[in-house]
This record gives C-alpha cells, structure tokens and sequence, in this order.
C-alpha cells in the first residue's frame, strides 16, 4: 500500500453529496450501462437510516486523508436460507490510478473481515462483464452463484 494510504469503516451518509460524490460520477461515468436513465442521485436518507439500523457498512481508502476508493455493504438475513447471514456489496470503486497495487486487495478482504466480523457466513459481489472485478473474483476464491440481466423499460 502507498504512504499514506488507509483502510477504515466510515459512516457515509453525511459525505455522499459532499466529500465522495465525486468519485460517484466517476465510478458511474466508468461502469452505468445506461447513462440515460442511471442518473446520480443517491438515497442519502436511505443511507443513514441503514446504517443507524446496522445494516449497512462502509470501508473507505484515503490515500492522504483523500478519499480514493469505497466499498459499500448491505447485511442481512436470507430470506430463502434463515439461517445463512450474509453481505451485500452495494457499490466497490477505487480510481484508476490506485488499481495497479494492493488496495483493491485489501479493500475487498477488508469488506470480507468486516462481513465475517458482523456475523455473516457468505459475501456476494456483483461485477460488470469484462472489468478487472470479474477477473479477479474467481482467483480469490469466489465462484458464479447467479447472472443478473437488465432491460430498460
């Protein structure tokens, strides 16, 4: 990791609008499949309730106190399989320029120490077809439990 690079839990609902929403447009611009109708406009209200209620979490990289990176997370109980708590990313980025070294890495085995911390027996990531993120998942250990399709109505 760089000098001055950090990984922490962080509450986020307070710096959406603020401090990390230009890293939203960015991440957005790089990966919406549908720019036309995947407007930014974030739930901040969402966002605060589910984190004072415990069901989400945030890890976010600073490189210098900048932010650089995030990795927003849902918790909960299946709905299928009662027994089974798991996490949800909601939202992984880290800008270009850091992907060459370790802190993707560590950003997602930070969110899966954090899950496993939170009781969770099984993490779920989503990743856009041809990305890095599809690349690098199986080679840590993670296999295809579905296929999401979208259409625009």
């Amino acid at each position: 990791m760089r000098n001055g690079t950090t990984l922490a839990i962080e509450s986020i609902a307070d710096k959406i609008e603020t401090e990390f929403w230009p890293l939203l447009e960015k991440h957005r611009l790089e990966l919406a499949t549908d720019l036309e109708r995947m407007v930014l406009a974030p739930r901040v209200d969402q966002y605060r309730a589910l984190e004072e209620a415990g069901v989400l979490f945030t890890i976010v990289a600073r490189d210098n106190g900048a932010p650089i990176g995030y990795s927003v997370n849902f918790l909960g109980q299946h709905l299928h399989y009662g027994g089974l708590r798991y996490a949800q990313n909601d939202v992984l980025y880290l800008k270009p320029e850091y992907r060459t070294g370790q802190i993707g890495r560590m950003l997602i085995d930070a969110t899966e120490c954090e899950a496993k911390s939170l009781g969770c027996s099984m993490i779920i990531w989503h990743a856009k077809q041809a990305t890095a993120l599809e690349k690098i998942l199986p080679r840590l250990g993670y296999g295809v439990q579905d296929i999401m399709f979208s259409k625009a109505l």
